[in-house]
């Protein structure tokens, strides 16, 4: 009766095993996609006096400030957000 529970605890212990790691990569492809910035293109964002901060997408999907065009005018500034 002990073989018996043993090979039971065992193949539940891997099962939940297996489980766990089928889902896991599922839940960080899902925090990865909530942070990237989703490819190439301009955010603006902080619009404070008619000035907005103006940022890139990256490569890693993260956003920068713009070097070149660090602010625009609020009226001309595209993709105006709250938070890039």
């Amino acid at each position: 009766m002990m073989k018996f529970a043993t090979k039971f605890l065992v193949a539940g212990a891997v099962a939940a095993l297996a489980i766990a790691m089928s889902v896991a990569p599922g839940e960080a492809k899902k925090k990865a996609a909530a942070k990237t910035c989703g490819g190439p293109g301009l955010c603006s964002t902080d619009c404070k006096n008619g000035f907005c901060s103006v940022y890139l997408c990256g490569a890693d999907g993260a956003w920068y400030p713009a070097v070149l065009t660090p602010v625009c005018p609020q009226g001309n500034c595209v993709n105006v957000r709250k938070k890039c």
